[in-house]
This record gives C-alpha cells, structure tokens and sequence, in this order.
C-alpha cells in the first residue's frame, strides 16, 4: 500500500518516510526490477519494512492518518456506486487484499458484508487487528500470506479489495495474483484495486518499503493479461496536493473467458 509524496515533503522527518501500503515518494528511484523473476530478496525487505511499522492507522498510512477518512468515505462512496450500477449485486463475502492490521477491514468491508476475510504476510500485523478491530461475528478468516503466494477459495467471495498492496509485486507476480482472483469471486463476483499512479509513463520504485508505482497504462495492460475488464474506475478526492493521484478500479472477468464461463456452474453459497 503506498500514497505517494513530492520530495519537498521530506523535510517533515523520517514519519513522513515511513510510505505504508497507502503513502509513497514521487521522489524515489527505479533501480529494481519489476519484471525480476526472482523477487525473493525484495519481498523480504518490504516484508521487513512492515514488520517495523507501527501498529496503528498511522503506521499503516505512512504517518498520515488525517487520510483515513477521506480515503474510506469515498471507498464506500465507490461499493455503493457499482451496487445502483448493478455491479455488486450480493453482500455475503469480501476479501481485504493487504489487510495489515484491519483498517479497511474494519471501517469499509465489516459493515457491508456478512464476512470478511483477510490476509496480510506480516504476522505482527495480523495479531494486532484482533485488538484493532475487535469481537465482531461478521470477521472470518484470518491468512497470514504474502499476495504473490496467496490462492483464494474458488468462488467464495461478492468482493476481492486490493488497496496499497499490489505495488510490492512484480509484474508476473501481479498478473497472476490477478487470475487467482478472479477463480476466487462468485458469479456475480467484482475485483476492487486501490493503488498509486506514478502519472507519467515510467515505473517508479521506492527503497523504502520495497515496492513500484506503475503509471494507469501499465495496469491496465496487466489486467488485460489477467483476463480482467475494468467496468468502473474513479480518482481519489480530497488527498493533499503533493500525492501521486489513487484510482480505484472495479473488474470483472473479460466475457469469453473459460474461468467465468466454467464458475456460471458452481453452486451458490449460502
């Protein structure tokens, strides 16, 4: 998860510093790889980097928790907006992609689904959201698993809800996270990604927390490779300027695709 700030920025402190899945620096380099076909040593370090994180709306925004409001109002803003539009139809099942220690969870999915489930690769992260996000008989699962590795359920899920967290995959990682994805929502299933744009036509990398800010034309291309079609897209208001712009994007399975043909035939879940 990474927003994205101006170098001028930097002179508030190393807080500032701290990019979560939500906060990143235009600034940063391009020096690593995204289409490397051997990530391990990368996905480590961001994993290190989250480790270290405080545990808290702060942490996971990077130092900036005055944008947890404007960011989850206009999240729900967007479910709401593809339920009238016929998009989202059921409100059984959602996944948070990234979930660290709930905060989406908690503040946009928990209200509107029956059950939620999460994953997030830092442990830590996952046995603070307990306190974070409290008793709540709408909380499921609970994975602990790096998004790169993570396989969901076939057909278990109304929403998948990616937010800040795709940036820390490669390429080939992305794309086939994505496909995974799409076997995982039901029928009637919708694919939710949250992220950066770099908004220029390069890709650019942040060796603070180990992740990429691709530019919209990247992923859009990649959603194509992954069999996805974007149904509904929105930029995020109300950041202050100095951000990379967030856009939010709904897909859906690409019509024709085996996958969505082949699920049109599993059972619905009750």
């Amino acid at each position: 998860i990474s927003l994205a700030l101006l170098t001028p920025y930097k002179q508030f402190g190393q807080a500032l510093l701290r990019v979560s899945s939500c906060l990143k620096m235009s600034g940063a380099s391009a020096s690593a790889d995204i289409n490397s076909e051997q990530p391990k040593e990368l996905y480590e370090k961001a994993e290190e980097y989250w480790a270290n994180a405080s545990r808290d709306d702060d942490g996971m925004l990077g130092g900036f928790a005055h944008l947890h409001t404007p960011d989850i109002t206009q999240s729900i803003q967007f479910l709401n907006g593809l339920r009238k539009k016929g998009f989202l139809i059921d409100n059984a099942y959602a996944l948070d992609c990234g979930a660290g220690i709930g905060r989406v969870t908690k503040h946009l999915l928990l209200p509107q689904f029956k059950k939620v489930d999460m994953v997030e690769l830092v442990k830590e992260l996952v046995e603070k959201s307990d306190s974070y996000i409290g008793p709540n008989p709408r909380m499921a699962e609970k994975f602990v698993s790096g998004l790169q590795d993570f396989d969901p359920e076939p057909a278990r899920y109304d929403l998948i809800w990616i937010q800040w967290v795709s940036g820390h995959l490669t390429n080939s990682d992305f794309v086939d996270f994505f496909k995974r994805c799409k076997e995982g929502i039901r029928e009637n299933g919708i694919i939710c990604l949250k992220d950066n744009l770099s908004g220029r036509s390069d890709v650019v990398f942040d060796d603070e927390d180990h992740s990429w800010t691709r530019h919209e034309a990247l992923i859009k291309e990649l959603f194509t490779q992954a069999g996805l079609s974007i149904v509904a897209s929105e930029t995020q208001r109300g950041f202050p300027q100095g951000m990379y712009p967030v856009k939010m994007f709904a897909m859906k399975p690409t019509k024709g695709d085996s996958n969505a043909q082949a699920k049109a035939n599993l059972p619905t879940m009750i």
